[in-house]
């Protein structure tokens, strides 16, 4: 389950803070050319539905082909080697490509937020949030 949260609340979380800055970054760029520009909802709705698809296709497949195992590990024995205190751990053969897939996904779309908020920095001060959401990203 924790793949899961981590990867489904990093989409929902992030997407938000990203769209409000592409969004702003298009309007402020048609601005500069006179031109008018609509941004609906559907335009918001995009980079979070795609992130959130790509993050739960990942997964899905990590679960239908290697999915987690709890392990049970012993951490002290009494004199007749019964089990005295022990924790859990989940683990899967194959964690480690299904995590590197995550990153890259998670990581690149990271990126591409920051350079989205570097180039909203010099908008003016009532819609720049940019420096802030920067630093909420790193």
């Amino acid at each position: 389950a924790f793949p899961w949260l981590l990867a489904t609340g990093f989409s929902l979380i992030f997407s938000a803070l990203f769209t409000k800055t592409y969004r702003i970054n298009q309007i402020m760029k048609s601005a500069a050319t006179f031109k008018r520009v609509k941004v609906t909802a559907k335009d918001v709705i995009k980079p979070m539905a795609m992130l959130l698809m790509l993050n739960t296709i990942v997964l899905t497949v990590w679960t239908v082909i290697d999915p987690l195992q709890r392990e049970t590990v012993s951490v002290d024995k009494d004199t007749f080697f019964r089990d005295i205190e022990t924790y859990g751990v989940c683990s899967s053969d194959h964690a480690g490509i299904f995590l590197a897939i995550l990153c890259i996904i998670n990581l690149g779309s990271l990126l591409f937020a920051l350079f989205q908020a570097y180039m909203a920095r010099k908008i003016s001060t009532e819609l720049q949030e940019s420096s802030y959401i920067f630093l909420a990203m790193t």
